[in-house]
């Protein structure tokens, strides 16, 4: 009898543990997108506390890794991990990758050097100028045509942060960034001389979403995304996504959805 106990009780927790690690999900991030994700802010930042809260919800186990966002990319392409955010959609990764609903809209803005900034009103204002992009971003599709006919010099720099110190010190004429992400970084490389360092146009470049995304080839890719799509509107519309913004972000913060 005590043998049969054993071998119940074991066959349980085999059972358990399988169930478990099956519903394991393998989640990766970039580096240097404060507030919305990075390994310094609190519970990896804002999207990246929504997203895993998500998955929690609909009965998965959330891992975490931050890279490098082409590596990032990288990983979720080759099946190593199951999903990465907040990217942006482009018809080429839309010919891998399944995208979720928005999980974020933003405002890219134009970031010149502070006191050499050129004014700005649309994309040709930028013409002749040095563009500095992270690696991993997507080319916003204003610049593209003026990219490729020469009109606008561009080079990448391994991060924001990068990006950022080459604008202060003149190897750059501008960035695109998001707001909130420009000035979070900014803040964190010069402190209280972030508004002394660079200048935003009034004007911004576009208002862009993001969203989840997970490889076309995942077995289970296409049930997830409608899964979490499924669950994240729930969470939005009941206010407890509202509620994790304010927690990162103050009470006057709302999500852009």
């Amino acid at each position: 009898m005590k043998l049969l106990i054993f071998f119940v009780v074991l066959f349980h927790s085999l059972t358990w543990a399988i169930t478990t690690w099956s519903k394991e999900v393998k989640l990766v991030t970039g580096l240097d997108y404060a507030p919305y994700a990075s390994p310094d802010s609190l519970n990896g930042g804002v999207i990246t506390e929504i997203v895993s809260l998500v998955f929690s919800e609909i009965g998965y186990q959330p891992t975490l890794g931050f890279y490098p966002w082409n590596r990032a990319l990288k990983r979720v392409d080759s099946l190593k991990s199951d999903a990465t955010f907040p990217y942006a959609h482009t018809n080429e990764r839309a010919e891998k990758f399944y995208f979720s609903h928005p999980v974020h809209k933003i405002k890219l803005s134009i970031f010149q050097r502070r006191g050499q900034a050129k004014p700005y009103t649309k994309p040709e204002d930028l013409i002749g100028l040095t563009n500095c992009e992270p690696l991993g971003y997507k080319t916003e599709v204003e610049l593209v045509d003026l990219i490729e006919t020469g009109q606008i010099n561009r080079f990448n720099a391994e991060s924001v942060d990068g990006c950022l110190e080459r604008l202060a010190s003149g190897r750059a004429d501008f960035v695109v960034l998001s707001s909130s992400v420009a000035w979070a970084t900014a803040r964190r490389l010069w402190k209280g001389e972030a508004v002394n360092m660079i200048s935003e146009a009034e004007i911004p470049l576009n208002i862009s979403t993001e969203h989840l995304i997970i490889s076309k080839k995942h077995p289970q890719g296409h049930g997830m995304i409608e899964a979490f799509n499924a669950k994240f509107l729930q969470l939005l519309e009941s206010g407890v996504i509202k509620e994790v913004w304010v927690k990162h972000l103050g009470k006057n913060s709302i999500p852009l959805m």
